[in-house]
């Protein structure tokens, strides 16, 4: 268990009740029980493969409406490399793909082709563009223009995941959240490059949590660790609904909670 630094003391998360949805590993998240059962809209930027959080989180609250982009991601994607894979393999192997397992990747992504575009219609909406802090082609979309809408009821979830691409949202985000602090209930967001971009990681995490406090942490295990405890890529949850006071448990992860990332990997522990 790594003891992090004092510096690293505003990263505390306050008490509250927590629960953890999607699956118990990478794409799943801890966050307070309210919201997971009370969310009327989320945001969630970056889906690649795996949108079982967004699952979860539509079966808890039927009625809920969801903003998704990802430029990687999309049933017409998937339909795509399910028919390259079946033809003639994927590109990227060193080797050279077999018949069967050509015939295997190929049913895999034809089956996520078919529940994407099942899952992201009517309420829940999905557009292939990637969300930058301004949009100089199609393929991209504005910070701004990309959470029109998002607002008109209460209870909003942000979720961020785009690899990096956090940072340059910075700014936007931090006056989204203070523009709309009565309507987000949370934001779940995972930071990457936490040591070499450490300014701008400390920047973005502390405005938000000017607004709406830390609840959980969560180091992801794919990653190293920097000299003074921190994890290169942490998953942090920040909600409304918490107490005034740090949570009683700072060691983390969090039994029955957290889940290693990689799970070919032991987790990474670290406390405050």
């Amino acid at each position: 268990m790594m003891k992090l630094s004092s510096n690293l003391d505003y990263l505390k998360p306050y008490k509250s009740d927590l629960v953890r949805v999607g699956p118990e590993g990478d794409c799943g998240y801890v966050i307070p029980r309210s919201v997971a059962d009370k969310t009327n809209g989320m945001y969630s930027v970056g889906i690649s493969t795996n949108w079982e959080f967004e699952v979860e989180m539509a079966i808890r609250n039927p009625k809920i409406r969801i903003q998704a982009f990802d430029r990687t991601s999309g049933w017409t994607v998937f339909a795509f490399v399910a028919l390259r894979d079946l033809l003639r393999g994927d590109p990227s192997e060193a080797e050279k793909m077999t018949v069967i397992a050509r015939f295997k990747s190929a049913l895999h992504f034809l089956n996520l082709s078919v529940k994407f575009r099942i899952f992201f219609s009517g309420r829940k909406k999905f557009e292939r563009k990637w969300v930058r802090e301004s949009s100089s082609s199609k393929s991209e979309i504005s910070f701004t223009d990309s959470i029109q809408g998002l607002f008109d009821k209460d209870d909003v979830m942000i979720k961020i995941d785009i690899e990096g691409g956090e940072y340059e949202l910075s700014e936007s985000l931090i006056e989204c959240i203070r523009k709309n602090s009565n309507k987000i209930n949370s934001v779940v967001m995972e930071f990457h490059d936490t040591r070499i971009r450490r300014s701008e990681f400390e920047n973005l995490v502390r405005g938000i949590a000017s607004v709406v406090p830390i609840v959980h942490i969560h180091g992801n295990n794919c990653v190293v660790v920097a000299p003074d405890g921190l994890p290169e890529v942490v998953e942090i949850t920040f909600a409304r609904d918490c107490e005034k006071s740090f949570s009683e448990n700072l060691s983390f992860p969090l039994l029955g909670l957290d889940y290693p990332n990689d799970r070919s990997l032991p987790d990474l522990s670290f406390s405050f």
